[in-house]
């Protein structure tokens, strides 16, 4: 065994894997993965393994979740995890190697496994198309469906949806200026959905500068009247403040030039986007002083959110579940500071901004909005927004945190509690539980493992599982022992007559 720094005052080691300990003057504990520390190999849990899988994404299977499927980094290999049963706490319940290449796309929902693949030019159309569709059944170990013939613009693996229960498949148009949803059963378009035309918004932005224009009328006209007495008389009337209103031909050109920037925005391609936990709403953001919004329900584009002063990112920004509001960070070019604004996507308007808050790096909001909590890089500490009170809150953390661009902000318990994930860009992640109501911390875990991903259990209501970039392990952090979903029969033959352990395996 090769020697392991460890600052604990007591701990306990399980089976030469995981080291459990406390230091003095913490109230917390850390967690150690000692696998790549052990210099035999006889002493490892399995003597003949393959070598190391990170986790590059997490699918929870149904709404209360029994199981898990995890995409390893190495293509090709999935893991399908109980989340129910103690005795398949450090193992998979099922293993597939090689059912997919680097250049392949492959997306899970439920216990099927979508393989995009056959990546070629051939069907006649502009640039590469994907051709063949493959779904793969983890729970028969084979092939139930092929189909050939399509034609999938590729776009990065994250980009890829699957919807309506694996039948539809939502990508970014060739040109990434809209959504595409492709029928999955006959392999074609089933709908495109696109901004307006820039035509339209062109003409809408033009009446918005000549009603500028407009509103400055009644000194122009005053001044051309004949008789120098009536326009005397107005500007005696008025403050001499008012005269700040006329701009100079030098600013109205720079203006000019300012909004013609701004439309050559409109032939940006798409950035990012986000989808709602519903699959009904899509914000899409052009890396540009506007973001689009649209309705996968309606198949329509629905609003146009403007800041002509602030670029509209999505790095970071939170949605909920029914994309009823986004909340986003901006910085306002004229004003020269960062706020965290509130918009309703159902009317298109801002509802609540709050100034100064440079530095975000995550944030999360609840399902109706009221509270928003987010952290700030460098700092130590948890911001709760309450917009509709016009309130923020510092939650003081502890001493070790240290946020990140990597750091991740879970709110649960309908507002109630937020796990934070920290730590992750120096190979030491925490993570930790936090009691908003109380505006303190309850607890945290320290582990030595990078954390590649996470995703909440369960919708907002469960617990947190974290997938390593270094090993297939799946770690589940709760709050709370919760008890089993009443599933009769596991599917996977893991099923025991002497086990009686169905409680959530948590760590």
């Amino acid at each position: 065994m090769q020697p392991l720094k460890c600052p604990s005052a007591s701990g306990l080691c399980f089976d030469l894997r995981f080291c459990l300990g406390i230091s003095s003057g913490e109230k917390y504990l850390h967690l150690w993965d000692l696998s790549s520390c052990i210099s035999d190999p006889s002493l490892t849990y399995n003597t003949h393994k393959p070598r190391r899988d990170g986790t590059r994404e997490i699918v929870p299977v149904g709404k209360s979740p029994r199981y898990a499927v995890c995409l390893s980094v190495r293509p090709g290999t999935v893991f399908v995890w109980n989340l129910a049963r103690r005795r398949f706490l450090h193992r998979p319940v099922r293993v597939e190697h090689g059912l997919y290449s680097s250049t392949d796309v492959a997306l899970a929902h439920g216990f099927k496994l979508y393989i995009l693949t056959d990546r070629s030019n051939n069907s006649g159309t502009v640039g590469y198309r994907f051709q063949t569709l493959l779904v793969y059944d983890l729970i028969k170990r084979s092939y139930v469906g092929r189909r050939t013939g399509i034609a999938v613009v590729p776009c990065l693996q994250h980009e890829y949806r699957l919807l309506e229960d694996g039948r539809t498949l939502l990508g970014l148009s060739e040109d990434r200026d809209g959504l595409i949803l492709w029928n999955l059963d006959s392999g074609s378009i089933r709908h495109e959905i696109k901004p307006p035309p820039r035509e339209r918004r062109r003409s809408r932005r033009r009446s918005r500068r000549r009603s500028r224009r407009r509103s400055r009328s009644p000194v122009q006209d005053l001044t051309t009247c004949d008789g120098l007495f009536f326009t005397l008389l107005f500007l005696n009337m008025f403050p001499w403040r008012l005269l700040d209103r006329y701009e100079t031909q030098e600013d109205e050109e720079e203006k000019e030039e300012e909004e013609a920037s701004v439309a050559r925005e409109e032939f940006n391609s798409i950035d990012q986007y986000l989808l709602s936990g519903d699959h009904q709403v899509v914000v899409c953001s052009y890396f540009a002083h506007h973001l689009h919004v649209f309705s996968l329900a309606s198949r329509e584009h629905v609003h146009v959110l403007e800041d002509g002063t602030s670029l509209l990112d999505l790095r970071p920004a939170a949605l909920t579940h029914s994309g009823g509001h986004l909340v986003l960070s901006s910085y306002d070019q004229d004003q020269r500071t960062s706020w965290v604004t509130l918009w309703d996507l159902r009317g298109g308007t801002v509802v609540r901004r709050l100034r100064d808050e440079a530095g975000l790096c995550c944030v999360d909001v609840t399902e109706d909005a009221d509270r928003v909590v987010f952290g700030v890089v460098g700092g130590n500490s948890l911001k709760l927004w309450e917009p509709f009170n016009t309130t923020c809150i510092c939650i003081v953390g502890y001493g070790t945190l240290s946020l990140d661009v990597s750091s991740q902000v879970h709110v649960t318990e309908g507002g109630a509690r937020a796990f934070l994930l920290s730590g992750c860009s120096n190979g030491r992640g925490q993570i930790s539980l936090w009691d908003l109501d109380a505006c303190s911390v309850l607890s945290v875990v320290s582990l030595d493992a990078h954390v590649r991903c996470s995703e909440l259990l369960g919708g907002r209501e469960g617990p947190v599982l974290l997938g390593l970039s270094h090993g297939p392990a799946l770690i589940t952090v709760g709050s709370t022992t919760s008890g089993t979903d009443n599933v009769s029969e596991d599917l996977f033959g893991e099923s025991s007559s002497s086990e009686d352990e169905d409680g959530d395996a948590q760590v």
